[in-house]
């Protein structure tokens, strides 16, 4: 067996471990920031309520939002459900980014970052997902 087989074979698993840590990390830093986000929403921050005024829904609808991001600040850290919390978020991020550019005059770069994060974390955890959810997200 050469040099180079064996060290390829060493460096595979610490590969793997880097990558699941990295992940990891990424999705306790995702939890937290959304928890924040949806936390500010329910308490009624000044901020949130004019934001949701001018988005012209009402304020049921920050409600709302602020529950289904706490839902998926919960799921994307439970291992067998990290895909789905993923999703969820990259879905309100989907209508974060509309909002931004339709209603709030903004550029949405800011909703297409946290899409990226949240979409790339339902792609990368797909095939831990239970097997009567996996449909959505193409899990093994």
């Amino acid at each position: 067996m050469s040099s180079e087989s064996t060290l390829g074979q060493a460096s595979a698993p610490r590969q793997s471990k880097l990558r699941e840590r990295t992940l990891w990390t990424v999705q306790i830093v995702t939890a937290l920031f959304f928890a924040a986000a949806a936390v500010s929403k329910l308490a009624g921050a000044e901020y949130n309520v004019i934001v949701f005024e001018k988005v012209g829904y009402g304020q049921w609808f920050r409600y709302v939002t602020g529950f289904i991001e706490l839902s998926g600040a919960i799921l994307v850290v439970v291992p067998r459900l990290a895909a789905l919390g993923g999703a969820i978020l990259a879905a309100v991020m989907t209508g974060a980014f509309f909002a931004d550019l339709h209603y709030l005059d903004g550029n949405g770069v800011p909703a297409l970052i946290c899409f990226a994060v949240t979409a790339s974390i339902a792609w990368l955890r797909r095939s831990s997902l239970p097997p009567g959810l996996r449909w959505p997200l193409g899990g093994k």
